[in-house]
């Protein structure tokens, strides 16, 4: 199963976790300020990050959903960052993936980031576990 990891990132944390992730699976990683939905065309699992803000993903990363073409079969992993509630971040991206077609298989979150690898373990062992069991479908 073909799978990147896309974020967006707005004071740094997502995008650590986003890099770990993506050095970990050793998949491609896409900031979608930067990119365009055929980036994503190909990949059968999008492990999509936002920080939470206002308890709602980044205008950013809901944009690129928006764009993305509709699908059948595809899955998605779904990740935030935040400093005190991730609110309805994840379900509103589950909803709006969900429209497009992909089926989300996890989501995961994170507070209170800070650099260091240590901090993301708990993300990690899930995210591996997800993306393992996708591939054996």
């Amino acid at each position: 199963m073909k799978t990147c990891v896309i974020y967006v990132s707005h004071t740094g944390n997502t995008k650590r976790l986003a890099e770990t992730i993506a050095e970990t699976l050793k998949v491609p990683i896409i900031n979608v300020t930067t990119a365009s939905p055929n980036d994503v065309a190909e990949f059968d699992l999008l492990i999509a990050g936002t920080p939470v803000i206002g308890l709602k993903p980044a205008p950013e990363i809901l944009s690129f959903i928006d764009s993305l073409p509709e699908t059948e079969g595809k899955k998605a992993i779904l990740f935030c960052t935040y400093a005190f509630m991730k609110g309805t971040a994840p379900k509103v991206m589950e909803e709006k993936l969900g429209f497009k077609g992909y089926r989300t298989v996890l989501k995961v979150d994170k507070r209170g980031v800070k650099p260091g690898k240590a901090d993301f373990d708990d993300v990690l062992d899930r995210v591996e576990k997800a993306v393992n069991e996708q591939c054996l479908l």
